[in-house]
C-alpha cells in the first residue's frame, strides 16, 4: 500500500505481481495477485450479503466461484485487450494500458492508495 502519484503506484503494483524479479508480469502472476486481493477484499466487505439489492450466497463454495469469477474477468481485460507475446507483459505496455482506458476496467488498483480507504 502506498501514497503518492498514479505512476508510483502502478510501479508498485508492477513489483507486486512480478513475483520472479524479472521485469516481467506472467498471466499466472496477475491471477494469483487478483485472486489474493478479491479474498481479502471479500473478506473485509459487510456489502458482500447483498449485491445489487438481493441477498447473495456467502457460503464457502459461492464464494470462491466469485472470486474465480473476478480473477477470470480482470485477467481478461488486461490480457485481452493487449494480447502480450508468451502472455508476459513490461512495465510500460501495463502502464500504457492502465493510463489509457484501463484504470475504467479495474479501479480497484487505486485501493492501493490507504487514503482512498473508509475506515470506520
Amino acid at each position: 500500500m502506498c501514497g503518492g502519484k498514479k505512476s508510483d503506484k502502478l510501479e508498485h503494483i508492477f513489483e507486486l505481481l512480478d513475483q520472479d524479479n524479472d521485469s516481467l508480469v506472467t498471466k499466472q502472476e496477475i491471477i494469483l495477485f487478483v485472486q489474493s486481493f478479491l479474498v481479502i477484499l471479500m473478506g473485509v466487505s459487510s456489502s458482500f450479503s447483498h449485491i445489487d439489492g438481493t441477498p447473495s450466497a456467502t457460503d464457502v463454495a459461492s464464494v470462491a466461484r466469485a472470486i474465480n469469477a473476478g480473477t477470470e474477468w480482470a485477467t481478461s481485460q488486461v490480457f485481452d485487450a493487449l494480447k502480450p507475446k508468451d502472455d508476459k507483459l513490461c512495465f510500460d505496455d501495463f502502464a500504457d494500458w492502465y493510463t489509457k482506458g484501463g484504470y475504467q476496467s479495474i479501479p480497484w488498483l487505486e485501493l492501493l492508495d490507504l487514503r482512498k480507504w473508509v475506515l470506520a
